[in-house]
This record gives C-alpha cells, structure tokens and sequence, in this order.
C-alpha cells in the first residue's frame, strides 16, 4: 500500500457503448471469435465506464475486471501496471465468485462523473466473511483516495458503521478508476454494489427489514419451544429450540451481524466463527433428528451412524483448529452442512417409509433445509451461479424447515396425546362390554361418596351378578358366555341415568353407584334391571336361552364410613338374593341417614 501514486500507462482503447433496445444475433463464428479474443492478454474488450447518474439497481460485477495474483503480494502500482499490460480479464458475471481458498485478486473498473459538481457514491462488497478488503480511487494518474477492512481487522476500524465492507466516495467530474483488492482464505465471493446515498439507505432498509423478520420469526419458535421443554421435561422440544438457536448463530456470523454487535473486537473469532458454527448448526439438527425419529429404538445401526459421523465431523474441526488452519476449518465445515442436509433427508425418508406418522413432516423440513442450505452452499463454493436468491436461500429454507418441523412437533405431540388418552381409556375400560373397569369405578365412584357424605345426601351401591354363568359357560362355551355379559352391560347401560356410575366389577358381576337415590328407589331401578335382563331371549341354535340376575342393594348411612363398607354391605344382600333361590332383589330399610 506505499507506491499508489504512480502514474497509470494507457490502457487501450475504450469499449463502444451497446445499446440495450438492439439485440443483434451474431454468426455463431463471430461469437467464438469474441470468446477468444478476450482469452488473449491485451485483447480483451475494456467495460464501458459506469455512470454516475445512472441507477445501479444490481450488483454491477458484469461491469468489473479483475486480475488474481500469482506470486508475491502486489502493491497498487504493480496493479496499475498490470492493467495496463492487458493482463486483467472481464468478469461478465454480476457476482464474482472465486471460490474457497483463490488467491487474493484485484477488481478494476471505471465511473465517469458527467455533472460539473462532485457527486457522493458508496461502493459495497456485500459479503461479510473477507478477511481484508482494499478500496484505491485513481484520477489523472493520482491516487485520489484509499480505505481498507474486513473481519481480520476490528469492527471500529471501518470507516462506515456498516456489517458489509463500505467505501464512500465524492467523486470528481470526469473519469475516474477504481481499485480493489480482496484477500481471504473463505469463499472468495465479491457482490459488489454502487449506490448513491438514499438508495443505499433504502437498499440496507430493505435487508434489515428481512432478516428482522427471519429472525423475530425463528426467535419466537424458539423461545416457544424451550417453554414446552421446560414444562413438558420432552427431550426433542430443547433440541429444536438448540437447533434453531445454532441457525441463528451461524446467520448472524455469516451476515455480519454477530460481528457488528457480538464480537466487535474479536477479529480472530470474528474468522472463526463461520466454521465453528456451521458444524455446530449441523451437530444440532442431528441430534435434534435422532431425537425426533427416535432412532435409538427404531433404526440402532443408523443412530450409531449417525452419532459416528458427528464425531468426525467435530473431530476434523479440532484438528483445524489445532493446527490453525482456517483454510481446512472451512472445507470441514461446507463439507459436513452439505452431508449434513443429505442425512437429515435419508433420516426422513427411513423413518417415513418405516411408518412413522409425523416423519412426513419431517420429510419435508429436510427437503426444504437441504434444498436452501446446499443451494447457498454451492452458490458460496462458487459451483453455481450466485445471486441474492441463491445466498438467501438458506434463509428461506430454513424458514420453511421450522414451520415444518414445528407442525412435526405438533402432530407427533397431538398423536402422542391421543395415544396416552386411549391407553388411559383402555386402562379404564372393559375390554368385553365396554363399560368401566373396577379401578374406573373406584375413581369416579370416591368423589360422589365424598360429596354425598359431607353434604348428608342419599346414595345407594347395587350389585348383580348373572345367575347360574358357569353353567352357561360350560353348556355353550365361553364365546356364549362372553354375549350374555356384553347383552347384560348393555341392558344395564340402557336403564342406567346419565349421573349413575355403572362397571363390570368382575367376572359376571356388575356394580352401580347410584347418586342422590334413596334405597327404596335404587331397590325400584334394582327391580327394573331384573325384569329387563329376565326378558332377554338369546338364541343358541334352535333352543331359547334365557338369563337372570340377583340384586344386593345398600344406602349409605352412620354404619357405613366409607364406601367400602357400603359395597360390602350390598355383597352380604347378592349372596342372599343368591341364596334366597336367585333372580330376585335383597336389602333391608336404613333407620338414619347421617
């Protein structure tokens, strides 16, 4: 950066203008011809000078020659010279991409100031990660002025408080050059923008109001996951809540942000930190994955895989880092995300065709996340075209991967739910008539014995039981015996009220809770049930089967403390309906009622 104010040589004659409105299809030789003179040093066209009056609404590489060093550091007027002997080529790319690891290059390229007054630009590489980035403005064979950045330099060293590297500029009337040198060892990816002042203010507007979005997006699934996690004590929710956070992590790295508000002063981090966070990124989406999938349980070989994998990849990325070797770090890192979306991807397709519910939601996270994430990827590698949509694509595919993957978390949590409230339903239930188990009973039958008992109310127990079952059982086989116990729960459902609490006690006895119902009225709805089963005619072949039922009936009183006692009570009363002959209904009248 000493010698910048040599006077530069001719650079050869100036390139017409073309006008846009006239496309003329030249003789496919003629084309070739054109291609091969600018592979011949000296040959090749100079780009027209850009014009400052004009609206830049894109970046305006197509416009930019450049010039990769070869051997020892050049200065500004080794550059100067090397233009001057033809050795720059035209970009013709709107973005320049030179991929990971490229030697550091030189960008030339002309504006021309048609006004008679200054006129004020700013000058943007809007690519955060260049270790360090030098801007030279040439006139009349004098260095008019000169800035430099990037991230192996601190944050307060920039001349504008800006994530990307800015250079601002009044340039004089007439023609002038422009310089730029750029050195790194990351993707070597160079968006370079002019604007005049208001446009670039909109142009940042714009940017800031997108990933304000993405960002108050992400930040609210992840703090809406990490409060489920905390409350639900689920693994998975705390690993998608980590997984997003490394997502925002790495964005922030990569955008510059984390930068400009996190480690201003940390250029060393500042280096790093893309790496670092990347695999991080791609560590916790996996967990995040193997949790979800349940791979441990459901896939063990895969899960070892897996597990496998993410320990090489922290591994190598030790290794980078111990040998300080950010150029390594880097090929570890774009290596294991672009892998990293392959195995989600895998993952999915594995669990969905092993028939797992929510791994169609899952499915397509993964194909949204593999599709943004090795998009920027290979657009940042320099293996395809770059774009804004091709860099941004990540974003938009991440956003699409945590809508997803939150409807994932939603559904399998939704079928979780019903699953435990089925088990909990089976559990409660009888599997043969479909009526409440005995340790159902027991739990809706305490709080209507409590509320009975502390506000002095009537509450009566039946119990029945089919009379002469096993000799049923042995003459016509169990099937038949378990459709006299299914016909018998639904002549008792069908006679029951809404607030009785009825179950199948056990074998072929039924049990009744009976709230706000003296003893003689649970002996009269006793009764009903009597004649009700005893009318039930039940076809075995040519022969006519009929079944009976004996009642025991109790009303709570001062004898009983608890409905145990009434329970056994209205047992002591079935055993002497039993035998009393069988078919009929026992009991005896309560004096008092507490």
């Amino acid at each position: 950066m000493n010698d910048y104010d040599a006077a530069p040589r001719d650079a050869g004659p100036r390139a017409h203008e073309r006008n846009p409105a006239r496309r003329v299809r030249p003789w496919p030789w003629l084309r070739y011809f054109a291609l091969l003179l600018t592979l011949i040093p000296g040959l090749a066209p100079a780009a027209a000078p850009l014009s400052l009056t004009a609206v830049h609404e894109g970046p305006i590489g197509a416009s930019v020659s450049y010039y990769q060093e070869t051997g020892d550091r050049l200065v500004l007027q080794q550059a100067v010279a090397a233009l001057a002997a033809g050795s720059f080529r035209p970009a013709a790319v709107p973005i320049l991409n030179y991929g990971i690891g490229a030697r550091p290059v030189w960008l030339h390229f002309r504006v021309v100031n048609d006004t008679g007054e200054p006129l004020r630009r700013q000058l943007s590489v809007e690519t955060t990660w260049l270790d360090r980035v030098e801007f030279y403005v040439r006139q009349d064979g004098r260095t008019l002025a000169m800035d430099q950045a990037g991230d192996s330099l601190p944050f307060a060293h920039r001349s504008v408080d800006s994530r990307h590297f800015v250079f601002q500029h009044s340039f004089v009337p007439g023609r002038s050059e422009v310089f730029i040198r750029v050195q790194t060892p990351d993707p070597m990816l160079i968006p370079l923008y002019l604007h005049a002042p208001e446009q670039a203010r909109s142009h940042a507007t714009l940017q800031q109001y997108s990933y304000g979005v993405l960002y108050g997006f992400l930040l609210a699934l992840l703090i809406y996951n990490l409060m489920l996690y905390a409350g639900l004590g689920v693994p998975r929710y705390g690993l998608y809540s980590l997984y997003l956070g490394a997502f925002l992590l790495m964005n922030i790295a990569y955008t510059g942000h984390g930068f400009r508000w996190l480690w201003p002063d940390s250029p060393g981090w500042a280096q790093w930190s893309n790496p670092v966070l990347m695999v991080l990124y791609g560590v916790a989406g996996l967990a995040f994955a193997l949790s979800f999938l349940e791979t441990r349980c459901n896939f063990p070989r895969v899960h070892r895989a897996v597990l496998a994998y993410i320990g090489a990849g922290v591994g190598l990325l030790g290794l980078a880092a111990l040998f300080s070797s950010q150029y390594f770090a880097l090929l570890v890192a774009f290596s294991f995300v672009t892998l990293f979306t392959l195995i989600m991807l895998s993952l999915g397709l594995l669990a969905v065709r092993g028939g797992m519910r929510a791994a169609r939601y899952f499915l397509l996270a993964a194909v949204a996340a593999m599709a943004g994430a090795a998009t920027t990827a290979l657009a940042v590698w320099g293996y395809i075209p770059t774009s804004v949509w091709t860099y941004r694509a990540v974003d938009i595919g991440m956003l699409l991967d945590a809508t997803l993957l939150a409807l994932a978390l939603t559904y399998q949590f939704r079928v979780g739910q019903s699953e435990r409230l089925l088990a909990e339903q089976l559990a409660r239930q009888d599997p043969l008539t479909g009526m409440k188990n005995r340790r159902a009973f027991t739990d809706e039958a305490r709080p209507v014995w409590n509320i009975a008992h502390r506000q002095g109310h009537p509450l009566a127990v039946v119990l029945l039981d089919i009379d002469c079952f096993k000799r049923i059982n042995d003459s016509y086989g169990h099937a038949y015996g378990d459709k006299v116990l299914i016909t018998v729960a639904e002549v008792i459902i069908d006679t029951i009220r809404q607030q009785d609490v009825a179950a199948r006690w056990g074998g072929e006895e039924f049990i009744l809770l009976l709230p706000e119902t003296g003893l003689e009225e649970a002996a009269a709805l006793a009764e009903r049930l009597r004649q009700a089963i005893e009318a039930v005619r039940l076809r075995w072949g040519d022969d006519i089967i009929t079944v009976t039922a004996s009642f025991g009936v109790a009303e709570r009183d001062v004898e009983h403390p608890n409905l145990d006692s009434l329970i056994s009570v209205a047992d002591k009363y079935l055993y002497q309906a039993k035998h009393d002959g069988r078919n009929r209904i026992r009991y005896r009248p309560v004096a008092s009622v507490a």
